[in-house]
């Protein structure tokens, strides 16, 4: 099916024009440091098959195994360099890849040219774009997110053979990704049925669900972890909220802080009416077009379907950590998309040409300026905190980014009033964990008197559950500020 090459080159053109030139000197940000910086066995590719994702770092999060962009990412790393550069231009590479594999999905179901390359435009101009491209530990979004689209052209395959194969292939690659991609299994039967029918939204299901659990079953033998326990412990009514929050995402990116943004339903309540109202919209849409053109209806409804089914994890996710990026609506967003645009044969009329040029015209604006935030840490939660100045999460990454620019003063009194801001429910910045580094920063910087007031905060608000050197930090705080004999006095509780 031939495809006008305008159409390719736009969109292509557009999104590396708007996140290459952020490339060049990148460092690292957020859990990069974490992920990218270091690598215990560097060199050794096949680790990242045999180990947790992040052990190999250094880490302990065993429970996350996505072991195909981790290797991706360290494959480069040993050839390129262990750099900023080096991941951002990675993820450069793929999400351009993303954006003509698109492209190429919704030809192959049934899209016009001028269809499958404005989707492509209105996607990567869209403004969540840059936390998924961006930011460098995202990699396993922006992979999984080829893999599934490659999954929805597997549905469209003409051979039966080729379709089951296809299909099971890139269901099991998509979750060695991310394993929210679990999702994508009641989508693609969504899909399957829309294209061919119940049965083979049937098939489609069984040969998804037997890759869904080939994937769960290497993951458990790896990691000996589930994430079973994390559906359960998030309620259904804050889960629904962030999902609302999600879809509110596709048509209107809020003006807020797109990292670092803490979830808190009350504060939330206009994105979720916008994601309530989104949905309202395009459902009115689809009864429109129902009437108008069914099979093409009939694609619009499975996209939308398809794009709110692959936002449930991270609808689970957010409540769970306690915080809403906007990075999360980058696949469903491309899925949907793709598969919405499907059928969509006949010329766009010139006025729907000119308004999705002007709403990616604005949405480009929004994502050149936000690339630039993510050169480094420093850069990238003074910017969160511009959007948001009450923000504890980016106030306590921007602090740790001062201190290792020799702010320390600053710094200090940055973090700590930003953990007696933290809501307790934030799992990325928790408050116990959090004075407990403080407390030992504060002393190595020559403040004894702030490293004591967080020890005796963290031992009254965590008991027996402090971490054991918390007594010897509390005895030599007090001996460093000359109160030797009360130093004494709890030297005794410091163990070997």
């Amino acid at each position: 099916m031939h495809t006008s090459p305008r159409w390719i080159l736009l969109p292509l053109v557009v999104a590396v024009m708007l996140f290459a030139g952020g490339v060049a000197d990148s460092g690292f940000v957020a859990d990069d440091a974490f992920n990218l910086a270091e690598h215990a066995n560097d060199g050794d590719w096949s680790g990242e098959w045999t180990t947790p994702t992040y052990l190999h770092a250094g880490g302990e999060r065993g429970h996350i195994w996505r072991p195909l962009p981790a290797w991706v990412q360290h494959v480069a790393a040993s050839t390129m360099g262990r750099t900023g550069t080096t991941f951002r231009g990675l993820n450069v590479v793929i999400h351009a890849t993303n954006v003509l594999v698109m492209i190429a999905v919704a030809r192959r179901l049934g899209a016009s040219a001028a269809a499958a390359g404005l989707a492509a435009l209105f996607w990567t101009t869209h403004p969540v774009m840059p936390e998924a491209i961006c930011w460098s530990s995202d990699i396993y979004d922006l992979m999984a997110t080829t893999f599934a689209m490659l999954a929805v052209a597997s549905v469209a395959a003409k051979s039966l053979p080729r379709r089951r194969i296809g299909i099971a292939a890139a269901v099991v690659a998509a979750c060695l990704c991310k394993e929210s991609s679990v999702a994508l299994v009641p989508a693609l039967a969504l899909v399957a049925w829309t294209m061919h029918g119940r049965r083979s939204a049937g098939e489609t299901g069984l040969l998804g669900g037997a890759a869904v659990a080939a994937y769960a079953a290497m993951h458990g033998e790896i990691t000996a972890q589930s994430y079973a326990d994390v559906a359960r412990d998030v309620p259904l009514m804050e889960a629904f909220d962030a999902l609302l929050m999600n879809v509110g995402w596709w048509i209107h990116a809020p003006s807020r802080a797109p990292m670092a943004h803490l979830f808190d339903r009350i504060i939330d309540r206009n994105e979720v009416l916008t994601g309530a109202a989104v949905l309202a919209g395009m459902s009115v849409l689809v009864a429109h077009q129902m009437r108008q053109a069914p099979t093409r209806a009939g694609f619009l409804l499975a996209g939308l379907a398809s794009a709110v089914l692959l936002s449930v994890p991270a609808a689970v996710g957010i409540p769970f950590i306690g915080v809403a990026p906007l990075r999360y609506a980058y696949a469903p967003m491309a899925v949907g998309l793709t598969v919405a645009a499907a059928r969509w044969t006949r010329e766009v009329p010139m006025q729907w040409v000119l308004a999705v040029l002007l709403v990616s015209g604005l949405g480009a604006a929004r994502v050149s300026h936000r690339v630039p935030a993510f050169q480094d840490d420093a850069s990238l939660w003074a910017a969160e905190r511009s959007l948001e100045p009450t923000n504890a999460y980016a106030a306590g990454n921007l602090a740790r980014a001062m201190i290792g620019a020799g702010q320390s003063e600053a710094a200090i009194a940055l973090w700590a009033d930003a953990i007696e801001r933290a809501p307790s429910n934030v799992r990325v910045f928790d408050r116990a964990n959090e004075r407990w580094l403080l407390a030992q920063t504060a002393f190595l910087k020559g403040r004894p008197d702030v490293s004591l007031q967080q020890t005796l905060r963290l031992l009254d608000e965590s008991g027996e559950a402090a971490p054991a050197m918390a007594h010897c930090l509390h005895a030599d705080s007090l001996d460093a500020l000359g109160r030797h004999a009360e130093a004494a006095d709890v030297a005794h509780l410091c163990e070997p």
